[in-house]
C-alpha cells in the first residue's frame, strides 16, 4: 500500500494529449475494517478543498469507515486527496457538539432545541419591529456549506429579512477570483473545465501550488507530463514549491510584483505579434489602452522590478506566445498579493489576447481554496445574488422578487452588498445587533484579532454560531448551534469547473449518548490576545 503521507500523489498513470485520464481507485478505511466487511457505499464529493473529487462513503455499524475514490467520476478519476482520504475521521470525533448551548450566567450550558431557536425567534423579534429592522442583521457564513443551504441563507438573509449585511470567509481568500472574472467577463463563471488538462500543450501556473492545495488536480497534471507530448509548464511563485521543482520555467518574483511581471509579458506578446487579432478585435474592447500601458514594461524593467532576469521573462513569454492550447490556474500567490484584482485580470487578458478560450486545453481556472466557495457566489449567500445575478441590474432584481414573491424594494439593491470587514465593523458601531455565524472561526481567522473579539463580546450584539465543535468564536456566542455535516445530510456542491455532485447522506450526525465535552483550557488566551469578561473563555477552566 503506497504511503499516501510521504508519497501525497501516488503513482503516476501516464496518458498522452487527446486521451482520456485512467483511472485509479483509491481507499482508505479504518484500522481493522476490509472491504468486505463495509455495509454500505454512499456517493459524494470532497468537502475539504475546491477540486470536487468524487467519492464514496464507507458505512459499518451506522459509522463512517472510509471513504474510496469514484472511478467514474469526471473530476478525479478515482482518486483521492489526502485531506479526504484521512478528514472522515472529524466526524466521528468524541469533541463533536451534540446539543445547543446558550448563554446563561456568562456561561455556555446545554439546552434543548426548542429552548435555543426560541431565544434566536424573540430577539429576531425584537429587532425586526423596532427601528431599523432589517438593517440589524448580519450573516456571515464559509466555504464549507451545501448550495441548498447556501441558497436558503440567501433567501432568508435578502427576501425575508431584506438585509445586504450578508458576507463571508471567501472574502478573505478567493474574492478576487469573483472580481477578475466579473471584470474581465462580465460574470462570476470558470471558463474551464479540468478535461482542459488532457488538450494543453502549456499548463501556467500563476501563485498557485496546486500540489498541495488541489492535489488530484496536480496528479492530473503530472500523469501528462509522464505521457507522450507532455504540455510544457510555467510556474510563477517566489517559493520552490512541488510545482515550482516540476515546472520547465520557474519564476520565483519579488513578492508583490506580479502586476509588473504580467504587464511584462503581455507587452512580449505584442511586440512579438503572438496574439490572436482578429479574436481581440472580434471579442475585446480596450486593446489599444492596454498596449499603451504595457509598453513600458520591457523585459529589462521587468527583470529589475521583479529580481528575475530579462532572459526568463522572454522565455516565460515564448512559452505563453508559442502554445497551441493554454491552460492557466491562478490562486493565493496572486489573490494575496499587491494589486491582486488587477494580476489576475492580467491573467484573464493573456488569454484573450491569445484567443484562448471555449476550446478544448485553453481552460482558465480563477481558484477556490474552499470546497463549496463557488456555491456562495452562485447562490446569493455573500456579496452576490442568486445564480450570478447583478444587484445593480433592475431587471435582475425585478425578475428575482417575481421569483420570490416579494416587493422588488424588498431586496437590498441600493448599494454595493456589505463586506465582510464592514460587517464587523457595523456590529462595533452598533448598527448589527444580531450576527449569524457558519462553519467558521472569526475569533481566529480575521485580521486585527483584538478588535474583532472585542466586537464579538459586546453586550448589545447577539451573536448566535452554528458549528460542529466549541471553537475560539463559540465562546463569544450567546446561542450556539450544533450542525450536521459532510456525510450527514443530503445536498449539492459546485466544484471549480463548475460540476455539481451530489453527495448523499450515509449516517446519522452524532447522539448526545456519546458526548465527551471539549476541554475548554486550550481555548484560553495562550495568544496574549484580550479575552472580554462577559465570554465564557475567561470563565471555564
Amino acid at each position: 500500500m503506497v504511503d499516501r503521507i510521504a508519497d501525497p500523489w501516488g503513482e503516476r498513470t501516464p496518458y498522452g494529449r487527446g486521451e482520456e485520464w485512467p483511472a485509479r481507485t483509491d481507499m482508505y478505511l479504518e484500522a481493522g475494517v476490509t472491504p468486505d466487511e463495509v455495509e454500505r457505499w454512499v456517493q459524494t464529493a470532497s468537502i475539504l478543498h475546491s477540486n470536487g473529487d468524487g467519492l464514496d462513503i464507507a458505512v459499518k455499524d451506522g459509522r463512517i469507515v472510509g471513504v474510496r475514490g469514484r472511478a467514474g467520476d469526471r473530476i478525479n478519476h478515482g482518486r483521492v486527496d489526502p485531506k479526504d482520504l484521512f478528514g472522515w475521521q472529524a466526524n466521528n470525533s468524541p469533541d463533536r457538539l451534540r446539543r445547543p448551548l446558550i448563554r446563561s450566567g456568562g456561561e455556555l450550558v446545554e439546552t434543548d432545541w426548542d429552548t435555543a431557536m426560541d431565544g434566536i425567534v424573540a430577539r429576531s423579534k425584537e429587532l425586526l419591529d423596532g427601528p431599523g429592522g432589517w438593517g440589524h442583521f448580519g450573516f456571515y457564513t464559509s466555504g464549507q456549506l451545501f448550495l441548498e443551504e447556501y441558497y436558503a441563507l440567501g433567501v432568508i438573509g435578502k427576501a425575508g429579512i431584506g438585509t445586504p449585511h450578508m458576507d463571508g470567509n471567501t472574502r478573505l481568500c478567493t474574492a478576487t477570483a469573483a472580481a477578475s472574472l466579473k471584470a474581465s467577463f462580465g460574470t462570476d463563471g470558470q471558463p474551464g473545465s479540468y478535461t482542459d488538462v488532457d488538450h494543453c500543450d502549456a499548463i501556467t501556473l500563476w501563485g498557485h501550488n496546486v500540489a498541495e492545495t488541489q492535489a488530484v488536480l496536480w496528479m492530473r497534471m503530472l500523469d501528462r507530463r509522464a505521457g507522450p507530448d507532455p504540455p510544457r509548464m510555467l510556474a510563477v511563485d517566489p517559493r520552490p514549491t512541488p510545482v515550482a521543482k516540476e515546472a520547465d520555467i520557474h519564476l520565483a518574483v519579488r513578492s508583490g510584483t506580479n502586476l509588473a511581471l504580467m504587464n511584462g509579458l503581455m507587452r512580449e506578446l505584442i511586440r512579438n505579434d503572438w496574439i490572436d487579432r482578429d479574436y481581440v478585435q472580434a471579442h475585446t474592447l480596450g486593446f489599444e489602452r492596454l498596449e499603451q500601458t504595457v509598453e513600458p514594461y520591457d523585459a529589462e524593467k521587468v527583470a529589475e522590478i521583479c529580481g528575475l532576469t530579462a532572459s526568463e521573462v522572454r522565455a516565460a513569454a515564448e512559452l505563453l506566445g508559442t502554445s497551441e492550447r493554454l491552460l492557466s490556474t491562478v490562486l493565493q500567490g496572486f489573490y494575496q498579493s499587491n494589486q491582486a484584482t488587477a494580476a489576475a485580470c492580467a491573467v484573464n487578458d493573456i488569454h484573450l489576447l491569445r484567443g484562448m478560450l471555449g476550446k478544448p486545453g485553453c481552460g482558465l481556472y480563477q481558484m477556490n481554496g474552499q470546497p463549496t466557495a463557488q456555491n456562495t457566489r452562485e447562490t446569493g449567500a455573500d456579496g452576490d445574488l442568486p445564480a450570478l445575478r447583478n444587484w445593480d441590474n433592475e431587471s435582475h432584481i425585478e425578475e428575482l422578487a417575481e421569483l420570490w414573491k416579494v416587493d422588488p424594494l424588498k431586496i437590498p439593491h441600493w448599494a454595493p452588498p456589505t463586506h465582510a470587514m464592514q460587517i464587523f465593523r457595523f456590529a462595533e458601531q452598533g448598527s448589527i445587533k444580531l450576527l449569524w455565524i457558519s462553519a467558521t472561526n472569526p475569533a481566529v481567522s480575521l485580521p486585527d484579532l483584538a478588535r474583532i473579539r472585542q466586537i464579538l463580546a459586546k453586550d448589545d450584539l447577539f451573536v448566535v454560531v452554528q458549528d460542529l465543535f466549541r471553537t475560539e468564536t463559540t465562546e463569544y456566542a450567546d446561542v450556539v448551534l450544533p450542525a450536521a455535516t459532510w456525510g450527514e445530510k443530503t445536498g449539492t456542491f459546485t466544484s471549480v469547473d463548475r460540476t455539481v455532485h451530489l453527495s448523499e447522506k450515509a449516517v446519522d450526525p452524532p447522539r448526545r449518548s456519546a458526548c465527551r465535552p471539549r476541554h475548554l483550557s486550550r481555548l484560553r488566551a495562550a495568544d496574549g490576545l484580550p479575552r472580554p469578561r462577559r465570554r465564557a473563555a475567561d470563565q471555564v477552566e
